[in-house]
């Protein structure tokens, strides 16, 4: 058996460390087991269990190439300058991007129970919520890249506004 040492593969396994070391820290801090009523603590111990993170989505790879390479034919026959390529390629991107993270959005409620909080879709990124069993279960998505702590959300939400013209997303 071959090890496939790529960046995406260290990403997923990187992202599913941070992941379970989350999801035994949200034990330590949940009650005794045989203690499951619907009071405070129980309430206590299902916020404990939720976990927010943060998921980085990207387009699908194959839909990207093949649309880049459309664009190219067309920049080549003349038919774009140079500036209109970029643009289109922009659009394509940007376009596949939030298929991607719309799709990902609709799995994301219905298979693993969770919440999408927020997104930054220039980025790929999304603030997520829910038990860490399903945060670690969304790395089987195809567009799933990697999992990051909360608090990459918002250093991705700055570069991001940063990078715009106007300071907005």
């Amino acid at each position: 058996m071959e090890f496939e040492s790529t960046r995406r593969r260290f990403m997923q396994l990187a992202g599913t460390s941070a992941t379970v070391s989350l999801a035994g820290c949200n034990a330590l801090l949940g009650g005794d087991e045989a203690d499951e009523g619907t009071g405070p603590q129980s309430q206590q111990t299902a916020a404990a269990a939720a976990a927010t993170v943060t998921v980085a989505i990207e387009p699908d790879q194959e839909q990207l190439q093949a649309r880049r390479q459309e664009i190219r034919s067309e920049f080549q026959a003349g038919n774009l300058t140079q500036s209109e390529a970029r643009a289109e390629l922009r659009t394509a991107q940007e376009s596949l991007a939030e298929d991607a993270i719309n799709s990902f959005e609709e799995r994301a409620t219905s298979d693993f129970g969770l919440i999408v909080d927020d997104s930054v879709p220039r980025a790929g990124a999304l603030l997520v919520t829910g038990p860490p069993a399903g945060l670690i279960d969304t790395l089987s998505v195809e567009s799933v890249t990697s999992l990051f702590p909360q608090a990459t959300f918002e250093q991705i939400r700055s570069r991001v506004r940063t990078e715009t013209p106007g300071g907005t997303e």
